[in-house]
């Protein structure tokens, strides 16, 4: 092996690296029991036609979905693990967020957003953290007020009411 080959192999492994860490994310969100909360995941519908997407609980495998909790082809809802999730945004734009609904302390943990993205390592992968806690208020969904969380360089904002959506930037 030569050293112009060994550069351009480190330099290949570095843009894979660079391209992989981006297409990822993971943001914070606390939630109240009873109510429900909406983890965002958009893509450029505009630019990429209609994609499938995936919500899964825990880390997102290298391929797919596991402990698939919903999927769509982009047109519509293919599979659900439950009625209480739902992708209520407009898929025709791209928004694939997942709301829960009726949040129990059971909810709390990861969960994974993957959007299947044409070509090799392109997909978008999205990380949340959720976190429930008893509802201060003792009313369902309408509790109003938000939270800002950061971790790293995301972003996120919270809010409990109820058709509010939440971003991670």
């Amino acid at each position: 092996m030569s050293l112009v080959q060994t550069a351009a192999s480190k330099d290949e492994e570095l843009l894979w690296f660079i391209t992989y860490v981006r297409a990822e994310s993971l943001c914070r969100v606390k939630g109240h029991t009873g109510q429900d909360v909406t983890l965002p995941c958009k893509y450029d519908r505009k630019y990429y036609g209609a994609l499938s997407a995936c919500w899964q609980r825990g880390e997102i495998p290298t391929r797919g979905c596991s402990n698939q909790l919903i999927s769509t082809d982009g047109l519509r809802v293919e599979t659900r693990a439950s009625s209480r999730y739902q992708l209520l945004g407009r898929l025709e734009d791209g928004d694939v967020s997942l709301t829960i609904t009726n949040l129990t302390e059971g909810d709390a943990g990861r969960y994974g957003c993957r959007v299947e993205i044409p070509g090799w390592f392109n997909d978008d992968k999205h990380h949340f953290d959720l976190t429930v806690v008893d509802d201060p208020s003792g009313t369902t969904g309408e509790s109003a007020g938000s939270t800002e969380l950061t971790s790293g360089s995301s972003s996120c904002t919270i809010s409990s009411s109820l058709r509010t959506t939440h971003s991670c930037r």
